[in-house]
């Protein structure tokens, strides 16, 4: 099995869901997914919440039928998008930032606003190096894709708590499989793993850092009752573990989606809705 570049799950909403986005005019900046874009309140979950009647403001693409697209993936390529919100008057875009009150069935007293990127419910970049953290073995890293890393998988997975998830980096043609060491010698920890694996690899000491078994333990408890929230609330396209957490990410925040997601634990979730209040 290949050891992809994200070691996160990703929960999605539906059964087939492939990894599409409508692009805007302008990226959304990786950085972002949390951030207050222009007019946007961000106060914590709480402060997110939206009521009927409230003033919000959104990003993203306008279908026909005057349907503003979310930031979560389609279900088929170029298929109309799954999780949107209604806006009356607005004609079909590739992108716009409206601003309006918002209701269960849509927006009403809409404004346009000067156009931002989607800044909330976007499953942004990772933030894993592109490039492997050590330095070239003698000779530089050898060209190619190798994709079977099952004995380190393997390995990392007999030892859950020393290590986190592997992920792969390039350099030029090359990949390398870069291996975190959360605790232990990582000396000692990168002679067993060299001495069964040939291929590109980098060892490197992560003290501290999310071990494989505190992920499982994530997916174990947080993982499982966000999965079953997203199949009880359509509103939740999309959720995915981050820096120890489930990031949620939703059409927006309801108060009887707040007390659910506070009946999880708020302290182990990233609540990210795509319509946010403005100021």
């Amino acid at each position: 099995m290949p050891v992809g570049a994200a070691a996160a799950t990703i929960l999605a909403a539906g059964t087939l869901v492939f990894a599409l986005h409508r692009t805007p005019p302008e990226p959304a900046p990786a950085s972002a997914v949390m951030a207050a874009g222009p007019g946007i309140v961000a106060e914590g979950p709480a402060g997110l919440i939206v009521r009927d009647g409230d003033l919000v403001e959104a990003s993203g693409p306008v279908e026909k039928g005057s349907t503003m697209c979310s930031p979560a993936p389609v279900p088929a390529i170029y298929g109309p998008c799954p999780h949107g919100i209604r806006v009356p008057g607005i004609k079909p875009t590739d992108g716009v930032t409206l601003r309006g009150r918002w209701h269960p069935s849509g927006l009403s007293d809409i404004r346009r606003m000067p156009y931002s990127p989607p800044s909330g419910g976007v499953l942004g970049d990772s933030d894993l190096p592109d490039t492997p953290p050590c330095p070239a073995p003698a000779g530089g890293w050898r060209d190619g894709e190798d994709w079977v890393d099952d004995r380190v998988r393997d390995h990392l997975h007999a030892r859950p708590d020393q290590f986190a998830e592997p992920f792969a980096t390039h350099v030029g043609n090359a990949r390398v499989l870069v291996v975190e060491v959360v605790s232990g010698d990582v000396d000692q920890a990168r002679a067993a793993l060299t001495a069964t694996y040939s291929d590109n690899l980098c060892v490197v000491a992560a003290p501290g850092g999310h071990s494989i078994a505190a992920e499982e333990r994530l997916q174990a408890t947080v993982g499982e009752a966000v999965r079953a929230l997203m199949d009880a609330d359509p509103g939740i396209y999309l959720a995915g573990s981050e820096d120890g957490k489930m990031r949620v990410m939703m059409l927006q925040l309801t108060q009887p989606l707040y007390d659910r997601l506070a009946a999880i634990g708020l302290d182990h979730l990233i609540v990210d809705p795509w319509i946010r209040p403005a100021r």
